[in-house]
């Protein structure tokens, strides 16, 4: 039997948040500096906040950046990179957020002790554009007494971004509706995390050598080595754990496909996506760690194999690579799911497989898998007439003058 919360716990929790608001006002009165910006991480050193925090500490000479995130392993791989980074609460980490100008997170402020924000431009980088309802326009938790255990619960999830960024016109609509945040406050910009993709071949050898581990480069060279590279990145499943069994793999048969081809297969799952085979036998497919950086490999891959996931839309700004789509369980995902925005079949065009079997025979075959409708997704999702550069956006709301150039001593 589940065991219902006591009343009083409730009240303890807002009584909690209440004094945790008198501690958000009174940080407003913290001086702070406007050139110091720190760049907060809900999870990891990856992702936009990643890339937006490696450019302005190293090409905005100006400004001094920190790294913040209750990930202690995130902190020290940016350590060992020769910045500056913090847990939100120790000491130099408190300090920091209490007279920094400038808060810049991936996804929600709780990346933060975020009660200290206060009178900061917080800016929200978040991590993906796509198709699904997302926050506030998500169907379920949509009574006044849902919502208030969500704040009880999750208070951050109600702080406003000054400034959140956004890539299209549809795009800052439909943010505006799942945050609930006027359309004014968005920037249209590129995201930081695809800025890797605009550069060359040698551009991107020397970004890996700076800031990516031996895993990374190890994949990039072995990719390199192979006739093709297909990366397979599926969508989570919250009642799908042993997904693979669900998609009805066969990594035997996969393997024996490859070797013939001299063709290489990645899989970047979630984390909690269960793969219960040993793949350590299957030298034509590796199984990447989830902590994992994928955007510097992703340039190095041929086609991309997804199904519902946002990673589409960041892959079709790669102009060369294709596409296939393995929406093996279409019907009950998308014909019965309640939080599309979007359409699936119109807004995710593509080659679609419904089967492994499918799957298999289409690596085997060896075709090109173009998708011909590229030109449209790519400006829906990716292109606007208003488009601003993030960085400058945020300096001017700072009231800080244009960056100078030349690169930042670590």
């Amino acid at each position: 039997m589940s065991r219902r919360k006591s009343p009083l716990a409730d009240w303890g929790k807002m009584v909690g948040n209440a004094l945790l608001h008198v501690l958000l006002w009174a940080s407003r009165l913290a001086i702070r500096d406007r050139r110091k910006w720190i760049v907060g991480s809900s999870g990891g050193f990856s992702g936009n906040a990643k890339y937006f925090f490696l450019h302005c500490a190293t090409q905005e000479p100006d400004l001094r950046c920190c790294f913040i995130s209750k990930n202690r392993r995130a902190v020290g791989e940016v350590r060992r990179l020769g910045f500056k980074a913090f847990h939100p609460l120790s000491p130099q980490g408190i300090l920091w957020q209490l007279t920094a100008r400038v808060f810049v997170y991936d996804m929600r402020v709780t990346a933060f002790f975020f009660w200290l924000s206060g009178g900061a431009l917080r800016v929200n980088l978040w991590h993906g554009v796509g198709i699904k309802n997302i926050e506030f326009k998500l169907k379920r938790n949509a009574t006044s007494a849902q919502r208030r255990r969500r704040y009880l619960r999750h208070p951050g999830e109600f702080i406003r971004p000054d400034l959140m960024l956004s890539t299209s016109p549809m795009m800052t609509a439909h943010f505006a509706a799942c945050f609930r945040i006027p359309e004014e406050r968005f920037v249209e910009s590129e995201y930081p995390r695809c800025e890797i993709f605009k550069l060359d071949t040698a551009g991107r050898r020397d970004l890996i050598e700076r800031y990516e581990g031996e895993s990374v480069r190890e994949i990039v060279e072995l990719a390199g080595r192979h006739r093709k590279t297909w990366i397979y990145m599926p969508t989570y499943r919250t009642d799908a754990p042993d997904f693979f069994a669900a998609a009805g793999f066969d990594f035997k048969h996969l393997e024996e496909t490859l070797a013939r081809r001299n063709e290489l297969f990645l899989l970047k799952v979630h984390p909690f996506t269960r793969v219960d085979e040993d793949l350590s036998g299957y030298p034509h497919i590796r199984l990447l760690d989830h902590r994992m950086d994928v955007y510097p490999i992703l340039p190095a891959t041929d086609v991309l194999v997804t199904d519902y996931s946002s990673v589409y839309y960041d892959y079709l700004l790669l102009k060369d690579k294709e596409i296939l789509l393995f929406p093996f369980d279409y019907d009950r995902y998308v014909r019965s799911a309640q939080d599309l925005a979007f359409d699936f079949d119109e807004y995710t065009p593509g080659r679609r497989v419904m089967s492994f079997d499918q799957l298999l025979a289409v690596i085997a075959e060896g075709r090109a898998l173009p998708v011909e409708e590229r030109a449209r997704i790519v400006a829906a999702f990716w292109e606007s007439p208003n488009r601003k550069n993030l960085y400058a956006e945020i300096r001017r709301k700072a009231g800080l003058p244009a960056a100078e150039t030349g690169e930042n001593k670590k």
